[in-house]
């Protein structure tokens, strides 16, 4: 693919063509079973048990790896390459252009779901193991119909594939005799099942000793090392050939016209013709070079690094000057290249190369430091980035100023980016103004930021425009600095905050376990804590509490060790479900950053989801850093007249983080006209008539006048009635019935206007408005505690009402798939043999016949076996 940073050899996108003269049924069969279990395989044997040449018997996507693919972006380019021409890839290649490879797996992903069931080949793949690659590979795994075929000389860190060893590829006697039949049909059987016992099932090593004893040499010469095999092809090649060979060996690969006074030998030095280039087998490789003189050696691949950097591929040609041990050369190409490589996304690249100079080398080049530590900076390992600046700082390097600044923007600390950027703008003023104007921005002051020239989404969330915000992120094909580091900042996570604060929560959820996943791929604990709190946003503004909670304290666990303003965000999720201590810490945190604008958003989060809960969250001293959460501040706790502000920021009638209670918002929604209800009272209804009846508006508890208009209520809960059967039900005269039903209904409907028809009754038929989205009734909750309905009321219908319901939830639960449920009917009913017979032969089964025996003995009966019925004990 042209343009890519890393240009991918086309030799490397296609199998070697090899003469199969064996035909592999057995591994086959076994991969195809492998395939069945898992979606993906790897085959994990030393050089020559055959992976290659059985990889290459699938119709599969094919990529041989290097050693530079241990740099997940790398090995990313090497996959759009494999798959041009299969499926629209531009928009990937985009961002991988932008250094943006996690986005761009996401994207990868999504191009390639259409391509359905088909073969990924990845070769070569112990030379590409890194973490990152690791993450990329799992990812991929995501794709329905991939199988994933991974070749490898060891399982390690792969064995979360089904793994397939050398004793499944090792030749058994029937291939061994298949190759020799190819190869040397004059040998007798013996000689041949002689060859196999020597190599022990070695498929290459079978063919080179083949090769061996039809020429006549003895076979112990085709060992599996570098010197047996030397001794074999010294002996089976002239001098001369040789000595060519060992000087296109070393770059392991060369161009078809170049090497075909090879080709005579190919049988002998096992060579593999890919796509007009010759390859040397990695064993041939290793020995062919040990024919060089060190010197020779050194010279053919600095030469060779000539040719790299001619052809712009200034990372092979880094390599190139490593493995010659022109080590300076390599640093000083670093000096150069480095900066353009990280903006490409090169982070672990970058970091592989540096990792090979000697100490001595990088103690002389102090911008070697910085390049390090920017790189570490990119891959999320803060405070080995910060380490570095500060040692760059002490060389004399001034342009470490801008890099601390930067990284105190990446860990949102202000405070701390505040002495550093004042350095770098006496220094770099150009360069140093942009970040100036985000530190402002992350200290609430977005004015001043906008006046020296930021923009953007997080700009207009600041500003209190978070609906702009999210449009214009929405809009955005790149959202910009999109650097790993920054990808909390202009990607997937702000675009889930943002979801949560003006959108849609369950689109907040959707971007939050993006973003997990691209912190994943990144191997961020950073990025990984700050995707759990986005996810218990979106998990707190849909109600669904208990996973906000685990969300929450798993972004506090990942938080450990990372910057303070990274616990911010869990601490006030914490708080919003009741934790004052994690308020206070919050608020702490906030401050010691520099941040008050986060402190204002998290104090208006923790209120709002408080007052859902039923509770007032006292807001104080409210720091009001922008009109939108200083209008919500004024508005709370959104009783009347706060109207004007649900017409301005309409999305806080959905599910945001924002959003006032239910109640409340019908209740608004009621007085603009929106709702068609003849009246709305504005509070929330609990009825909980499950053990006895207990009422409570706006979660304070309601306490009747009269015995018999709680009675009333009970009976208006279990069924709808016509005026004159419920009169005949509560023994009440019309003139008493009117006053009884008033006081209900005022009771329910505190401040309700005369005259005013009820909202959370009915009158035709006679009964509870069980449509209400703002009533709670646990007779109509499943997960609601199982208890005897009206425990505490003395009536009849009531009493008949309380059986029939409970005999109904038995029913149910005793066909309930779960032995648990099973268990919650015998205790509705311990006497039922049924129930009992069901639990047997589970874990709960002595539970249960704990209950049934309790339950015969107090009704003065002896317990018999279960199934059999119990007798009544002799006087």
């Amino acid at each position: 693919m042209e343009g890519m940073p890393y240009p991918v050899p086309p030799s490397r996108l296609y199998p070697p063509r090899t003469a199969r003269e064996v035909s592999r049924v057995r591994p086959l069969r076994l991969l195809e079973e492998a395939f069945r279990k898992s979606p993906g395989v790897v085959l994990a044997a030393g050089a020559g048990y055959g992976k290659t040449s059985l990889a290459a018997e699938l119709p599969a996507v094919y990529v041989s790896l290097a050693e530079e693919a241990k740099d997940p972006a790398v090995f990313l380019w090497h996959l759009l390459a494999a798959y041009e021409g299969r499926a629209e890839l531009a928009p990937v290649g985009a961002l991988l252009e932008a250094g943006a490879w996690p986005k761009a797996l996401e994207a990868l992903l999504e191009a390639l779901a259409p391509l359905g069931a088909h073969y990924l080949v990845l070769d070569e793949a112990h030379r590409a193991e890194s973490p990152g690659v690791v993450r990329v590979l799992q990812g991929l795994l995501r794709l329905p119909g991939l199988r994933l075929l991974v070749l490898s000389r060891k399982a390690a860190p792969f064995a979360f594939l089904t793994v397939l060893s050398e004793r499944e590829l090792a030749f058994d006697p029937e291939e061994a005799c298949q190759l020799a039949k190819a190869l040397a049909p004059e040998l007798p059987a013996f000689e041949v099942e002689r060859a196999l016992s020597l190599v022990r099932g070695w498929p290459l090593g079978m063919r080179l000793v083949l090769l061996a004893m039809r020429k006549g040499l003895r076979p112990e010469l085709a060992l599996e090392s570098a010197e047996g095999l030397l001794a074999y092809l010294g002996q089976a090649l002239p001098k001369e050939v040789l000595d060519r060979a060992s000087r296109l060996a070393l770059l392991g690969e060369v161009d078809e016209e170049e090497g075909a006074f090879l080709l005579p030998y190919a049988e002998d030095l096992l060579l593999e013709r890919r796509e007009g280039r010759l390859c040397f087998h990695p064993l041939v490789r290793s020995a062919l070079k040990a024919l060089l003189p060190q010197a020779e050696a050194r010279g053919l691949l600095a030469r060779a690094a000539e040719a790299a950097l001619a052809r712009g591929e200034g990372v092979r040609a880094a390599e190139f000057l490593l493995e010659a041990g022109r080590f300076g050369h390599a640093a000083d190409l670093l000096l150069k290249e480095g900066e353009g490589w990280l903006a490409r996304g090169l982070t672990y690249t970058v970091l592989r190369l540096l990792g090979h100079l000697p100490e001595g080398v990088r103690r002389g080049r102090a911008g070697l430091r910085l390049l390090e530590a920017e790189a570490l900076r990119q891959a999320g390992r803060y405070r080995e980035a910060e380490a570095l600046y500060r040692e760059a700082l002490e060389a004399g390097e001034e342009r470490a100023y801008l890099g601390l600044a930067r990284l105190f923007l990446d860990t949102v600390e202000p405070a701390r980016a505040k002495p550093f950027l004042e350095e770098a703008l006496r220094r770099f003023p150009g360069l140093a103004r942009p970040l100036l104007a985000e530190n402002l921005l992350n200290e609430g002051r977005a004015g001043e930021a906008e006046a020296l020239g930021f923009s953007g989404p997080r700009l207009l969330l600041r500003q209190g425009r978070p609906a702009e915000a999210l449009e214009l992120l929405k809009r955005a094909e790149d959202p910009g600095l999109s650097r790993p580091p920054q990808n909390h900042r202009e990607g997937s996570l702000l675009r889930a905050l943002l979801e949560c604060v003006a959108g849609d929560a369950e689109e907040g959820l959707r971007f939050a376990e993006r973003g997990r996943f691209e912190a994943e791929a990144l191997g961020s604990p950073f990025g990984l804590s700050l995707a759990e709190a986005r996810k218990g946003h979106a998990l707190l503004a849909l109600g669904r509490l208990g996973e906000a909670e685990a969300s929450y304290r798993a972004a506090l666990a990942l938080s450990e060790g990372g910057p303070a303003r990274l616990r911010v965000e869990a601490l006030g999720g914490l708080a919003a479900l009741g934790d004052d201590g994690a308020y206070r810490e919050m608020v702490r945190l906030s401050r010691a950053s520099g941040d008050l604008w986060v402190e204002g958003f998290l104090t208006l989060v923790v209120a709002l989801a408080r007052l859902r809960l039923g509770e007032e969250f006292p807001l104080g001293a409210f720091p009001a850093p922008d009109p939108f959460l200083e209008a919500l501040a004024r508005a709370y706790p959104f009783r009347d007249g706060w109207e004007e502000v649900l017409e301005r920021y309409p999305f806080l009638a959905g599910k945001t983080l924002f959003a006032p209670p239910l109640a409340r918002l019908r209740r608004a929604l009621w007085r603009l006209g929106r709702l068609p209800v003849p009246y709305h009272p504005g509070v929330r209804l609990e009825v909980r008539v499950l053990g006895g009846l207990e009422v409570r508006v706006e979660g304070r508890p309601v306490r009747f006048r009269r015995e018999k208009a709680r009675l009333l209520l009970a009976l208006l809960t279990a069924k709808d009635w016509e005026k004159e059967d419920l009169l005949e039900a509560l023994e009440a005269t019309p003139g008493e019935f009117r006053v009884l039903w008033w006081e209900v209904v005022n009771a329910l409907e505190p401040g309700r206007p005369k005259g005013a028809a009820p909202y959370f009754l009915r009158t035709r038929p006679l009964g509870l408005n069980r449509e209400a989205p703002e009533l709670y009734l646990d007779l109509a909750d499943p997960k609601a505690p199982l208890a005897p309905p009206y425990a505490d009321l003395d009536h009849p219908f009531l009493e008949e009402a309380s059986r029939a319901w409970l005999e109904e939830r038995r029913r149910a639960l005793l066909f309930s798939p779960h032995p648990g449920d099973w268990l919650l009917a015998l205790r509705l009913d311990p006497l039922d043999e049924r129930a009992l017979l069901r639990l047997k032969g589970t874990p709960l089964y002595e539970e249960g016949l704990r209950l049934h025996q309790k339950a015969l003995e107090e009704l003065g009966l002896r317990p018999g076996d279960p199934g059999e019925n119990a007798t009544p004990r002799p006087a």
